[in-house]
């Protein structure tokens, strides 16, 4: 059941689809959990880090990536998705321009290859920030980058040129590249409507072109058949494009939040009719209790029970239901986005989101967003997820990473109760906030083991927990990880981490809002039956124990170092 990353022979391996089921090129199933992860943005730069008076070069946006590698490795990560921001790096039709950002593009793209982790582009996004002023992306509205054919030229050009680009860092096109699992084409797309349509005399004019050609009514029933065959175009022509130029990847369309079918049948339509070969949704349980724009509604989400929400999701057809549609029975299933909504706190609902995306027939999820380590003590928002500043939680998302591994696609989604949930290997539950992954090797809990309804190992290789289990006594304040070998332990204790403000609240003033202690000592203690309890008082550091046996034939520890 560990999920390690490691040396593989195999990787990168080529994928496809086939009867709707992603497959690598040796036919095995594709199951691949990871995180957004974008240090080749400038949005990145912008939003979350130069407000800290971190400087705007390769070399920091480098480092920050290697040691987000390196987080990525003990999450168990095996994928990473970056949404595209092409005003980083286009001209006003689509040219490529060699900037900082294609530059960081070239290099993530080689460290995931160096680290056997998967890659997932998606093109087309457009965030608060633009690098390059004259970009075309900026000058386009969303519902543009479908309906304008203007629009779709620049991108087919920069998608060309994109694909065909050959990365410095590894000398390989991208196209070449096996490490660049999909191709995504907008991030969230959206659609015009019939009034948004109406208001808009160039999409007015195409429509009326469309309906004389029909000869159709100017009525909303056919501005439906129009919509259908806009987006269905859009899409296969980028796939035609990809396949042209020798990109074999699977084709990624994203079907936004749930919900998004409703009033939009024609779309979705156009969607299962067309040569994408997967389809992708994002989830985020909390988002529809709190306001629009959620941005400027934050609110405390982290006491509320979203284990009937999701079960709700899969049950009912506007939400996630239409996933198991046989309209899309021929396409792959995948998230392109998934977290919890100001909620920095609860350890049960990554794994709880894990088993629903599994039961959807999901392959592949990428959590938004990895928050790297060079600014995470600093933020407070909507989302926040790393190993350091939010230990209990981070601790949940690497169990789920297990239950998405392990449990098999397109099951029947039920729970044991609306509070908690135990299936296999894995427990989870509301009203205790803790969740745990149990095997003779592996043992991964996020809180103190009162509840426990899964074995516990007697003598796991690995232990990944926070708080107290019948194998460890620590109130630390942060995460640990033990290694148990033949004649070696080693034991990583995280810093302490405590909230100095709300960590569910906007802040960007650069002033810390989690506290991470790297000094004061906790008493610690492992206990392994058969053996004598290893017991020190050390602060947050990495401590090896080399262990003999002694004339009673139990070992005892002769040796520490930091």
């Amino acid at each position: 059941m560990q999920k390690m990353l490691s040396v593989d022979a195999t990787f990168p391996m080529a994928m496809t689809v086939r009867d709707g089921v992603l497959r690598y090129e040796d036919g095995t199933e594709v199951v691949l959990w990871g995180s957004n992860f974008q240090p080749n943005l400038y949005w990145e730069y912008k939003f979350r880090m130069e407000h800290l008076g971190l400087p705007m070069t390769l070399e920091t946006m480098q480092t920050m990536c290697d040691d987000g590698f390196k987080d990525l490795a003990i999450m168990g990560c095996d994928l990473i998705r970056c949404h595209l921001t092409p005003a980083d790096f286009t001209d006003a039709d689509g040219n490529l321009v060699d900037t900082l950002w294609l530059d960081m593009l070239g290099y993530m793209v080689a460290k995931a290859r160096e680290n056997n982790v998967y890659v997932y582009i998606t093109f087309m996004n457009q965030m608060e920030y633009v690098f390059l002023e004259d970009s075309f992306v900026p000058k386009y509205t969303c519902e543009q980058w479908i309906f304008n054919p203007d629009c779709v030229a620049k991108t087919q050009n920069m998608i060309q040129q994109l694909v065909n680009w050959t990365n410095p860092y590894n000398g390989l096109k991208l196209k070449d590249d096996k490490a660049i699992a999909v191709w995504g084409l907008i991030n969230e797309p959206e659609y015009s409507t019939f009034t948004q349509m109406r208001e808009h005399p160039e999409q007015k004019a195409l429509f009326c072109a469309w309906t004389e050609k029909e000869g159709a009514a100017f009525n909303d029933i056919h501005y439906a058949r129009y919509r259908y065959g806009v987006v269905k175009t859009y899409i296969d022509s980028m796939h035609n494009l990809l396949r042209a130029e020798g990109a074999q990847q699977p084709v990624v369309w994203n079907c936004n939040w749930p919900r998004m079918i409703d009033g939009r049948r024609d779309v979705f339509t156009a969607i299962a009719d067309s040569k994408a070969d997967a389809v992708a949704f994002c989830l985020y349980p909390g988002q529809d209790d709190v306001g629009d724009p959620f941005m400027e509604h934050a609110a405390d989400m982290s006491d509320k029970n979203y284990l009937p929400f999701l079960k709700y999701c899969f049950e009912d057809y506007y939400h996630l239901g239409w996933v198991r549609d046989p309209q899309f029975a021929g396409k792959a299933k995948l998230v392109y986005e998934f977290e919890t909504m100001y909620n920095e706190k609860s350890s049960y609902l990554h794994p709880a989101m894990a088993k629903l995306f599994r039961a959807l027939g999901v392959q592949m999820a990428a959590m938004w967003t990895h928050c790297f380590n060079i600014y995470s003590a600093h933020m407070g928002c909507s989302h926040n997820l790393n190993l350091k500043t939010t230990p209990k939680k981070a601790v949940g998302y690497i169990i789920a990473g297990q239950v998405f591994h392990h449990l098999p696609r397109g099951f029947e989604y039920k729970t044991l109760s609306d509070v908690h949930d135990v299936f296999g290997a894995f427990a989870l539950s509301y009203e205790h906030d803790f969740s745990v992954a149990s095997t003779p090797d592996l043992f991964i809990h996020s809180g103190d083991v009162s509840w426990c309804p899964v074995e516990v190992p007697t003598m796991p290789a690995r232990i990944i927990g926070y708080g107290s289990s019948p194998l460890v006594s620590y109130k630390g304040q942060g995460l640990y990880i033990i290694d148990i070998e033949a004649r070696t332990i080693r034991i990583d204790l995280y810093p302490h981490a405590r909230f100095l403000r709300e960590a569910w609240q906007w802040h960007a003033d650069g002033r810390l809002v989690t506290e991470l202690d790297e000094e004061t000592a906790v008493p610690f203690e492992l206990r392994i039956p058969g053996f004598e309890p290893i017991v020190f008082k050390k602060p947050p550091g990495t401590y090896t124990f080399r262990l003999v046996v002694d004339h009673q034939s139990s070992w005892v520890a002769d040796h520490v170092s930091s």
